[in-house]
């Protein structure tokens, strides 16, 4: 069965566990089993917003970030509602006061670009052996390394940054638990909404952590946690990326700089 979702919206939070439906916002948590719940569905008007609906006619909701995740929401717990729901709806609802703990510490490949840079090349090695000698190609070849390795430092700071910030607003986000450890990183797993079983590795260690994943392309996936954390990282890259460019630069078109 696909793994716990996790609905997320500034201050709130609701997961499907598979039998029970989680909610917390400011401190508080409430608990709904599924077998009280007569319908789930979404707000009329509001796509991002997730009404529960209990056999006693009380309703629970919670907003999603996006209206994709709400969709898959719905549709993960509306298939688990029971046929026969318990009429003591709100009396099998609990709520309890919670801390709030702290917090826990689909790119497409483009075959003409490449193309392009590669012909590109050619021809501006083509054109330093013949405007300033044979001996000026051996900076252009030797300096593909640096510079390759610092266009590629930026391209994965980007991609990283990009897919966590559009995720967070338009991904499905699930519960992946913690399948052991692969070198430094641990490995979680979850199911995504077809039924398909996706891995994801990350630094942090913890029994659990929250994925966010494309429906549209679910190998495209990134954790939940916050921006913040990935300062450290970017300085790095960034650092990283400045050393390697200079002297790849400086080596690929030297002849060409004052």
């Amino acid at each position: 069965m696909p793994s716990p979702q996790t609905l997320r919206s500034r201050g709130a939070s609701a997961a499907f566990l598979g039998d029970t439906v989680v909610i917390e916002r400011a401190g508080e948590r409430v608990t709904i089993p599924l077998r009280v719940v007569r319908a789930i569905r979404a707000a009329e008007g509001d796509s991002r917003t997730v009404e529960i609906t209990l056999t006693d006619a009380v309703v629970h909701t919670i907003a999603a970030n996006n209206p994709t995740a709400a969709t898959t929401f719905v549709a993960a717990v509306a298939a688990a509602l029971p046929a026969r729901p318990d009429e003591r709806g709100s009396a099998l609802v609990r709520t309890e006061a919670v801390d709030a703990g702290p917090p826990l510490f689909a790119s497409r490949r483009n075959p003409v670009l490449f193309v392009a840079a590669v012909l590109g090349y050619l021809a501006y090695v083509t054109y330093l052996a013949v405007a300033h000698g044979p001996s000026a190609i051996f900076g252009a070849v030797i300096g593909l390394l640096p510079l390759g390795l610092a266009v590629l430092a930026a391209v994965q700071t980007v991609t990283r940054l990009y897919d966590k910030t559009v995720l967070r607003r338009r991904g499905v986000v699930v519960l992946a638990r913690s399948t052991g450890r692969l070198g430094k990183r641990s490995v979680y797993a979850f199911t995504d909404a077809e039924g398909n079983a996706r891995t994801y590795r990350s630094g942090l260690h913890a029994d659990t952590l929250e994925i966010a994943y494309d429906p549209a392309n679910p190998k495209r996936m990134a954790s939940m946690t916050p921006l913040v954390l990935e300062i450290p990282r970017v300085i790095v890259l960034v650092l990283f990326t400045a050393l390697f460019g200079v002297v790849g630069v400086g080596a690929v078109f030297g002849p060409l700089l004052p």
